[in-house]
């Protein structure tokens, strides 16, 4: 909605139709309790998170923080300094403690000068650890080369920015897991070869298995 010449969005409880999604997302009005009370949290410790600026019991208030991600990439891939400035984001909020859970490039706002992480998920915590944090980066790569099918440089950005400024046991961890899921390629392998063989450009099963590749080839272009 618009006031003004400025622009807020109102975020209210999902509404889930059926018992299968409440199983699977659990009770909504819980979830949007506990993302109200994480935004405060992380805001707190200097997170670069929307601000509530206005609430009642079934909806939050939220400014507005740029656009998000996947569209400027959408736009334009040669992005650099935007990229650059996700990857050192996302290692600041990691330097603060706390972890999203599941970033995306939809999670991701961009308004020229500042990256805004939104949509707080159901992982994310106040007391970030190694495994956590590289959980984090692993998904915020895959969902760029999600994003860029035809070139694994965008995600490769983002890791050397976070690389940069990071901690080495995150390092250490996604390299680690990046090893231990080479087993998802075999098992991934039949779905690549149907969504190729139908035309599909943007596979998050061929994403990961790119994901897995880079992170290994960064590592290696570091020893």
């Amino acid at each position: 909605m618009t006031h003004g010449d400025r622009v807020y969005f109102v975020k209210m409880a999902e509404e889930h139709r059926g018992m299968r999604w409440r199983l699977q997302k659990g009770d909504p009005q819980a979830a949007f309790r506990r993302e109200k009370a994480l935004l405060r949290a992380f805001a707190a410790r200097g997170a670069s998170v929307p601000t509530i600026l206005a609430e009642d019991d079934q909806r939050i208030v939220l400014g507005d923080h740029g656009r998000p991600m996947h569209q400027i990439i959408a736009e334009n891939m040669n992005c650099s300094d935007v990229l650059r400035t996700a990857g050192a984001a996302l290692t600041e909020l990691h330097v603060l403690g706390l972890a999203h859970g599941r970033p995306s490039l939809r999670d991701l706002c961009w308004d020229g000068a500042t990256i805004t992480f939104i949509d707080l998920e159901a992982g994310a915590t106040l007391d970030a650890r190694p495994r956590h944090k590289a959980r984090d980066l692993f998904l915020l790569l895959h969902s760029t080369m999600t994003w860029c099918p035809h070139s694994s440089e965008p995600a490769a950005e983002i890791a050397r920015a976070y690389h940069a400024q990071g901690d080495i046991a995150v390092r250490q961890y996604l390299s680690r897991l990046a090893r231990w899921l080479f087993w998802l390629d075999f098992l991934t392998g039949p779905v690549i070869w149907w969504h190729a063989r139908r035309g599909k450009t943007r596979s998050e099963f061929l994403a990961f298995r790119r994901t897995r590749h880079l992170i290994l080839n960064l590592q290696n272009a570091d020893v």
